[in-house]
């Protein structure tokens, strides 16, 4: 039995052909599919080449594909759900059930491999999703960057940048921040940056990748950053305990927690801001980075779908 896995969000979208062991037989990437940031031609355009690509890779899988699990960001409503089911199925050469959720449930399954669990998304953006045995689905955040959004790149560079300017101004400490923000942008004074930064095509991205900066300057030494930072690990830990105290009851329960997203890469600087509050609130969790993609965790949301075990073969196969 075959089912195809897709993974997407507001930079790529990523489609895979896989059988039910968890082999990738056919695998392809294409363009922006989050439909609250691509208008609907462009959405649609993006999900036929990704299906087109796939069935010219591989023609005679696409009569025996069972299932089609989609892992979209910007569907939260089930309009928007249903709506992104009914571009799926218009673009597919044949007639084939589709399923779309929330990409954090992609996310969630890439570590879980189908069990309950809290994923925590810390990218350009940030959300705490989780699922327990009965089912139930809740969430903390992921309200979008106007509202905040903290535990993202977004809040890390935004705070940064806010950092940088109250030194600047003589209302803040003095931090490395101004430098690094200077040298980035090739500017001679900390002002200079501001056309670079409200000029932006996508001023959230932009302002999301200076976080690299803020954890640059941290690996420096700087007191700034380190706050900054431990501030974020703070919230992150708060909103996996608050989620925890939602599904899962019972106190001796080890949870698992999956992380994922960019600032993961270094966990090290957010690990022990966040086992603090875990600590403080008496809940056990064990950390997962996960070892397959998101794309992963489709496929294994597919072949739940058909009622199809996930046993240890397929996860050593990963």
């Amino acid at each position: 039995m075959y089912v195809l896995g897709i993974d997407g969000g507001g930079t790529k979208t990523k489609g895979v052909i896989s059988n039910s062991k968890g082999e990738i037989l056919a695998e392809a990437t294409v363009g922006a599919t989050n439909p609250n940031s691509v208008a609907k031609p462009d959405l649609e355009l993006e999900l036929a080449k990704l299906i087109e690509t796939l069935y010219l890779h591989n023609r005679e899988l696409f009569p025996q594909i069972k299932r089609v699990f989609a892992g979209m960001s910007g569907v939260d409503h089930i309009t928007a759900r249903k709506g992104m089911e009914q571009v799926i199925s218009k673009v597919l050469p044949n007639s084939i059930p589709v399923t779309v959720h929330n990409d954090a449930i992609t996310a969630l399954y890439s570590g879980t491999f189908g069990k309950p669990g809290i994923v925590q998304i810390g990218g350009t953006g940030s959300i705490t999703f989780g699922l327990n045995k009965d089912g139930n689905l809740e969430r903390v955040g992921g309200w979008g960057y106007l509202l905040g959004e903290k535990g993202s790149g977004y809040a890390l560079g935004s705070q940064g940048l806010e950092a940088a300017f109250s030194a600047y101004d003589g209302l803040g400490s003095r931090t490395e921040l101004t430098r690094l923000f200077q040298d980035h942008f090739n500017v001679e004074k900390l002002p200079d940056i501001i056309h670079s930064i409200y000029q932006a095509k996508n001023q959230k991205e932009r302002i999301a990748s200076l976080s690299k900066l803020v954890v640059e300057a941290a690996d420096t030494g700087d007191s700034v950053s380190q706050k900054i930072i431990e501030n974020n690990a703070s919230y992150i830990g708060k909103a996996i305990v608050c989620l925890i105290n939602r599904l899962f009851s019972s106190m001796e329960e080890v949870v698992p927690v999956v992380l994922t997203g960019g600032l993961f890469n270094r966990l090290d600087l957010f690990q022990g801001g966040m086992e603090q509050e875990f600590q403080l609130h008496g809940r056990k969790v064990k950390l997962i980075k996960p070892k397959i993609e998101p794309v992963g965790g489709a496929v294994v949301a597919a072949l739940l779908e058909e009622n199809m075990a996930i046993n240890e073969e397929f996860m050593r196969s990963k």
